[in-house]
């Protein structure tokens, strides 16, 4: 198992994942998985692909990655939580998949150990719409430089409605902010917004809470550097 350390120390986000990371992978076994399965499925992980999760938690995602690409191919998880980092690190670790993974302790808006067009695709569940406006910005931007040319990604985010299970969160969200701490997004919006091209969308429920899964691609053409060329991809910088 590959980890590296770049979380500064201070940071609210990360203090408060840590403190709640036992009690998180607690619940979360216990959520229907449809929209997550979903959103995998729809992101197509392939034998030998270089796959990125922002915000992998306690890591159950990051060993169905594992296993969709294969002893060829690589897992690399982004927490700004070390608990949540430690935990998906033993999972991994149990599941035998520590030689596939690279966990990085640190901050998605800051992906400075992960390679130009390096990512065959990049996995986002619940994720955007725990940020600041700003910081999603920020993230996507970083998702839009590490991604290949022929990248996806794949978001899984809260949504806005009008049906009575939506307005009720926003109103726990907004009378109990430290226990309902997602807002609710336009997801395609967001994405399109920072330079995203939408493949698929479609909506679902998460304990009665709307949801929009959508896969998205960088611009046609690719990104190229200041030289013309393409950015290769398959290239993740471990040290």
């Amino acid at each position: 198992m590959r980890a590296i350390e770049l979380a500064r120390s201070g940071d609210e986000p990360a203090a408060w994942y840590d403190r709640i990371a036992p009690a998180y992978e607690r619940y979360v076994r216990w959520l229907p998985r449809g929209a997550v399965d979903r959103l995998v499925d729809e992101l197509d992980p392939q034998p030998g692909e270089t796959v990125l999760e922002v915000g992998p938690g306690p890591g159950t995602e990051l060993v169905d990655l594992c296993e969709r690409v294969g002893p060829t191919g690589r897992v690399v998880g982004v927490d700004v939580s070390g608990a949540m980092i430690e935990l998906a690190t033993a999972r991994l670790e149990r599941r035998g998949f520590g030689d596939r993974a690279t966990l990085i302790h640190g901050d998605a808006r800051t992906l400075d150990h992960v390679a130009d067009g390096s990512v065959d695709a990049i996995l986002a569940s619940s994720v955007l719409e725990s940020l600041p406006p700003a910081g999603t910005r920020t993230v996507l931007g970083e998702c839009l430089r590490v991604l290949a040319p022929d990248g996806r990604l794949g978001v899984l985010s809260l949504a806005r409605s009008e049906r009575l299970p939506a307005r009720l969160y926003a109103d726990c969200r907004r009378l109990l902010p430290g226990a309902a701490d997602c807002r609710q997004i336009d997801a395609v919006a967001v994405l399109e917004a920072a330079g995203f091209a939408v493949r698929s969308r479609w909506s679902d429920r998460l304990v009665g809470v709307p949801v929009e899964g959508v896969v998205a691609v960088p611009p046609s053409g690719g990104r190229r550097n200041d030289e013309g060329s393409t950015f290769m991809p398959l290239r993740v910088f471990e040290s």
